[in-house]
């Protein structure tokens, strides 16, 4: 289980105290609704105004903050040695990749954010110059991305994050492209964990390994997905803020905030692996069944529960892991 970073913990609190209580949690209501909410490109911002952007900070904040660092996570463990340098954060919202991509790669020193709304500009300042250095002094920009060209500085780290989805399909083509020729080493694509989502990122996947892209994770190869009339997700298990729990009236001090992702590579991996668990293992009376995806496509493992030692180590095992 992971919680937020202390200091963006409290850079929220102090944001969220400048206004009613009231006030920041129905708008966080509504950000909520129109999160879920599909969309296909052309619908209006999710977060317009300062009420807004502090609603989307104390409801979508926290999980995409978990989602975005559980894909580094999974990306860093195939790539141990690597040190980036430099990040752009492409739809960056209030900043949220910057603290999580750091949390991963202290390394980075140049950062870089490109949002079209200014109150979620604003409110990612704010919030930024409570955090490390790196992040204090990261730089802003307005920008529209389905307006941006393909010509550019390229960086070690480009994400995307809850871009593509909000999308139509010819603008995520153009959005992808640019993203890919901006990426010096690592590009993030995260999305929420529905099986429209993951939908995006496959084809995000399977254009930029035709571009000579490699994946890092979630694939244990670089060949397509193997998954048919089925799609794949994660989870990161998230200690809710308090301010998080209150707007949504959770019981639960934790979530876990499921998520699809693909980390693509002008680079091979440098740590092979032979497969990644991509649902939860499931346990019966007689077995606990376990899918993996591995390069010789889906594979399905039963541990006997006669087996004691195999039975016990699969219980140990947890939805994600790789062998």
């Amino acid at each position: 289980m992971l919680t937020l970073p202390i200091a963006l913990h409290n850079a929220i609190s102090d944001a969220l105290s400048s206004v009613p209580t009231a006030r920041w949690e129905r708008e966080a209501q509504g950000v909520s609704e129109r999160y879920r909410a599909q969309r296909v490109g052309g619908e209006a911002p999710l977060v317009r105004g300062r009420d807004q952007a502090l609603g989307y900070a104390a409801i979508i904040l926290p999980a995409t903050y978990a989602q975005v660092l559980g894909a580094c996570a999974a990306a860093g463990a195939r790539i141990p040695n690597w040190q980036p340098s430099s990040l752009l954060d492409l739809g960056s919202g209030p900043g949220t990749a910057l603290w999580a991509a750091y949390e991963q790669w202290p390394s980075i020193e140049r950062m870089v954010a490109w949002e079209r709304e200014p109150a979620l500009i604003t409110l990612g300042r704010e919030l930024a110059q409570h955090g490390p250095i790196s992040i204090q002094q990261a730089r802003w920009e307005r920008h529209d991305l389905t307006a941006s060209s393909d010509d550019g500085p390229r960086y070690d780290v480009v994400v995307l994050a809850h871009v593509l989805n909000e999308l139509s399909q010819p603008v995520r083509e153009k959005v992808l492209r640019s993203a890919w020729q901006r990426t010096n080493g690592l590009l993030l694509i995260i999305e929420p964990g529905t099986s429209a989502a993951f939908t995006i990122v496959r084809a995000a996947r399977e254009y930029l390994i035709t571009q000579d892209g490699y994946t890092i994770a979630p694939c244990p190869h670089n060949a397509a997905c193997p998954l048919t009339n089925d799609w794949c997700h994660f989870p990161q298990r998230l200690e809710r803020p308090e301010f998080q729990r209150r707007v949504r009236a959770a019981p639960s001090a934790w979530e876990d905030a499921k998520f699809s992702y693909a980390a693509m590579a002008r680079f091979a991996p440098a740590l092979p692996i032979t497969g990644r668990i991509i649902r939860e293992p499931a346990q019966t009376k007689g077995y606990i069944e376990t899918h993996m995806c591995t390069p010789a496509g889906i594979q399905t493992q039963h541990a006997l529960k006669r087996d004691r030692e195999a039975f016990r180590a699969a219980r140990k095992r947890e939805w994600g892991e790789v062998e």
